[in-house]
């Protein structure tokens, strides 16, 4: 008799494979269970519902764990445009009277964020691809947290030298989340391998957690502001300073248990054992050749440029829209309540980030789905914020005329915002995670973060020298260019199997690159530009490959070994086809 089991519990949760933190079941031999029906009765009442709780909170864990280091960085690097207002009345010499500070010191807070960011996400980049995703996470989680406890230390003699300290720590805590970025996509889109259907969905409900981190550093802003009674003017300065530095210092709970996790419970993934194990013959010959990063660096600009160049483009100007207008967002919230105080300030922010939430699920949960895609959701939320912005522009004298059509204007801010979540700032990470091999995965998601972080550089240069009507120009120009790039360059890879990325790397590490045949190659899978030269070049890519075939067949017949030894000495073993 066949055996049928029916389990009343479920050990794992379909989505806690994303962690790769569990242990393989035992198995059960055909010989032991012959003959054999198990069955396990469904559990009643409070069972039941014990049974289901325990199954939502392994798929909870599953993607919020390993998105605790977006969490931290939202709830540090964003905190910067929440926390100002409160410093600003604090320290009002510094920031309002320009006494003791010029407003280019002040605007170096966020310069020195932004320098940190670009230097890990390149650096780190590399070195994840180099050490692997679990040590490159417990890298930049000790970065982390050493930012994380200077910055709520952070004192001098006079409040110039606070600040200044203040900015020293910003630029060591964004190098550390700079790394966050190239290893959290890495890790969570290799991790979701197993079920490439609802990969996108597992990678962005990860990167849903920055989400959450700015709605909490708002609510423990608030908290605190309203606990020590300085909602409201006239303000404590010491009560002031506890505020800021218990909001850092909270922070530092979810970096450590982030940091505990990885160091004890975060398994390698597996996708990047396996190339790494392909590499093995390097070690092996021990061949002395120039940096292995080098080389795939050349490859990856050789063979992939224009997907970096669509990733490292959409994401600057995503950046450029979304970090300017988080700089101006305090001067919007001015417009519609001039009089606002420190506590209103905050509440528009908290308004505003609660509905730029639902877009981060409305991603999530449409991802996947065949007729939304990647690239598409990417276009639909350009092409939205560009719309958006534009007509704020048009219309800005007559939306700022009266205080109901104001009401008009702050539906268009929040439904951008909106927009923007389900849109260009889900795609942006999900799509940098997905579009390059393994083996350099971490390099094309850093160098694309990278570049994006340099649209937020000019956004901080450009927007503070013009006029309110203007930002919306700026950034609506900002959404189009973004909304042209996707469309030219970034592919749609929604159902391909990251494995056959895999295949095509390995087939250019030997140097057949038109060896490779299989699906990566497909035309639904290229983007227009890759597509036109592949047209292009396909008489000349034919022509090579005969000619390459014949070398080979000549090599092998006059010394059978000499192509295996090449390849060997390349750090690879040979290509065998598709």
């Amino acid at each position: 008799m066949p055996t049928r089991i029916v389990f009343a519990l479920s050990g794992v949760s379909p989505g806690a494979a994303a962690m790769d933190t569990s242990t393989e079941a035992p198995t059960t031999s055909p010989s032991q269970t012959s003959g054999q029906n198990i069955h396990l009765e469904p559990p009643q009442g409070f069972a039941a519902v014990f049974s289901h709780m325990l199954r939502a909170g392994q798929w909870i864990s599953s993607w919020a764990v390993p998105g605790l280091g977006m969490f931290c960085e939202a709830y540090y690097i964003f905190s910067v445009g929440n926390v100002k207002p409160v410093w600003a009345a604090q320290w009002p010499d510094c920031f309002q009277k320009n006494a003791s500070c010029t407003m280019a010191f002040i605007n170096s807070l966020e310069y020195s964020q932004v320098a940190g960011l670009i230097v890990g996400m390149i650096l780190l980049g590399v070195i994840v691809d180099r050490t692997g995703r679990r040590l490159g996470s417990i890298f930049t989680a000790c970065f982390m947290a050493t930012g994380g406890i200077l910055l709520t230390v952070s004192t001098g003699s006079s409040p110039h030298a606070t600040v200044l300290m203040i900015i020293i720590v910003q630029a060591i805590f964004g190098f550390g989340v700079g790394g966050e970025f190239p290893v959290a996509a890495s890790s969570a889109s290799e991790r979701a391998e197993h079920s490439k259907l609802h990969r996108g969905k597992t990678v962005q409900l990860v990167f849903s957690m920055q989400g959450w981190g700015v709605i909490f550093n708002l609510a423990v802003l608030m908290f605190f502001l309203s606990v020590l009674g300085t909602s409201h003017a006239p303000y404590d300065q010491s009560a002031l300073s506890i505020t800021w530095r218990l909001m850092y210092g909270l922070g530092l709970i979810p970096i450590a248990i982030m940091l505990f996790h990885r160091i004890f419970f975060l398994r390698e993934s597996s996708l990047w054992q396996k190339r790494a194990a392909d590499a093995a013959p390097m070690e092996t010959a021990k061949v002395q050749q120039r940096s292995p990063e080098l080389t795939k660096l050349a490859l990856l600009l050789r063979f992939y440029w224009h997907r970096l160049l669509g990733t490292s483009l959409g994401w600057a100007a995503w950046d450029f829209w979304y970090y300017g207008n988080k700089l101006f967002q305090t001067e919007f919230i001015q417009i519609l309540q001039p009089e606002a105080g420190l506590m209103a300030l905050l509440e528009y922010n908290m308004l505003n980030s609660a509905v730029a939430l639902i877009g981060y699920y409305v991603a999530a949960f449409t991802i996947d789905l065949r007729w939304v895609g990647r690239r598409r959701m990417q276009v639909n939320g350009f092409v939205w914020i560009f719309a958006l912005f534009l007509i704020s522009g048009l219309a800005y004298t007559r939306l700022t005329a009266s205080p109901s059509n104001l009401r008009w204007l702050q539906a268009l801010y929040y439904l951008s915002s909106f927009w923007g979540q389900a849109g260009p700032n889900a795609t942006t990470f999900v799509l940098a995670s997905e579009l390059f091999p393994t083996d350099v995965r971490g390099m094309g998601c850093g160098i694309s973060a990278a570049v994006g972080k340099f649209g937020a550089l000019a956004a901080n240069i450009v927007l503070g020298k013009i006029s309110s009507r203007a930002k919306f120009y700026y950034t609506a120009t900002a959404a189009g260019v973004g909304a042209l790039v996707t469309l030219i360059f970034i592919p749609e890879i929604t159902g391909l199997d990251l494995r056959e990325g895999d295949k095509r790397w390995h087939a250019i590490q030997c140097g057949e690159p038109e060896a490779y045949c299989g699906q990566a190659i497909d035309a639904r899978y290229l983007s227009w530009c890759e597509n036109l030269l592949v047209s292009f070049g396909r008489s000349q890519a034919t022509d090579a490959k005969s000619i390459l075939q014949e070398n080979q067949l000549q090599s092998q017949l006059e010394d059978p070994n000499e192509l295996g030894v090449i390849q060997l000495q390349k750090g690879i073993a040979p290509f065998e086809g598709c």
